[in-house]
């Protein structure tokens, strides 16, 4: 099997206590079999502490306690005190992968970051366009889903990529053009059609301008962790009703949107649903750019956390991304059309 890692991954390091948005915070943490398995014969007060601190929530996943909003074991140090007792191979399966991603296509695997992590994220906004991604794989690899598919989705991903890419194009109009080209890769994917010979264009008509509260409004229903980004969220909306975006932060809000389509792209192998990555990314522009627009100057560490923030209140939830899909199926707010009319 090949693995692809863009060049980000190798340089991503834990910076632990250094860390301004720790991953120790806010979240359950999810204990995995082998490691409940192993907690269980820990001895001494701090295998009595593990065991102590061990719960079944209400999905059925066997969590550590939260207190005041962050793991137990998160110290005054802002260390870990599994890893300074037990060691490093001794983390539970999230805390030792987290914030590396891999998504195992059985033909192929793909691996990035996540942008909810604050040195990842930086990482992914300093670097470069990377090319290092799956393009084709051959018709009778080992799969479970039909490889004439995956290779329809992987040209339509270099397509997406390739346009998203084009900076000579203002960000917004890359938008337009992702979305209706991916709207159409959509009705290919509905008609069981798989030639890439005959990939649709990316040309859009643009309807006047729309009111685009309902993207904010969509994600103050969402499950928000923070009391704080609520607030934040609220402010720029009102922002948004009388300002327009620049063009300020288009490089950064591109290797933003290029982390989306690298991560959830290819999903549509199952779900067989393409154009609701497309209306994510859509979504997520609106909001951090209208978040970006209202600092005058931010610095990049002001940048990073804007963008990371929105990753770890809106990503790492599933109830987010149900609602979020129900949306773009049903409202007809979240029509490509209309989100057209609003970029």
């Amino acid at each position: 099997m090949k693995h692809y890692f863009p060049k980000y991954c190798e340089k991503f390091k834990c910076i632990a206590n250094l860390c301004p948005d720790s991953c120790c915070k806010d979240w359950d943490v999810v204990v995995d079999d082998t490691s409940f398995d192993f907690y269980n014969t820990a001895k001494g007060e701090f295998g009595d502490k593990l065991r102590s601190l061990m719960t079944i929530d209400e999905d059925g996943d066997r969590i550590f306690i939260k207190q005041g909003e962050k793991c137990p074991f998160w110290n005054s140090d802002m260390l870990c005190d599994i890893y300074i007792n037990l060691g490093e191979n001794h983390l539970c399966h999230t805390c030792k992968e987290f914030p590396r991603i891999t998504q195992d296509y059985t033909a192929f695997c793909e691996h990035t970051l996540s942008f909810a992590c604050p040195e990842a994220a930086r990482l992914m906004l300093e670097s470069d366009f990377d090319t290092n991604f799956a393009t084709h794989i051959p018709l009778d690899s080992s799969a479970d889903y039909s490889t004439t598919e995956m290779n329809f989705l992987l040209s339509a991903r270099k397509r997406t990529l390739e346009i998203l890419s084009d900076n000579k194009m203002p960000l917004p109009e890359r938008l337009c053009r992702l979305l209706a080209f991916n709207d159409r890769v959509q009705n290919m994917l509905d008609d069981e059609i798989f030639d890439i010979s005959s990939m649709p264009s990316d040309e859009y008509e643009k309807q006047n301008c729309g009111d685009m509260s309902f993207v904010f409004d969509l994600h103050k229903t969402l499950d928000i962790m923070s009391k704080e980004w609520l607030c934040e969220l609220e402010t720029t909306a009102e922002f948004a009703k009388t300002n327009t975006l620049s063009n300020r932060f288009d490089k950064q809000l591109t290797a933003y949107l290029d982390y989306y389509v690298r991560r959830y792209y290819l999903s549509a192998i199952d779900s067989m649903n393409v154009i609701s990555t497309i209306k994510r990314m859509v979504c997520a522009y609106i909001v951090t750019a209208y978040e970006l627009e209202r600092l005058e100057n931010p610095t990049q560490p002001e940048i990073v956390k804007i963008l990371q923030r929105y990753s770890k209140e809106v990503e790492h939830s599933y109830e987010n991304g149900e609602l979020l899909e129900d949306e773009f199926i049903f409202n007809p707010l979240f029509s490509t059309d209309n989100l057209i009319s609003i970029l």
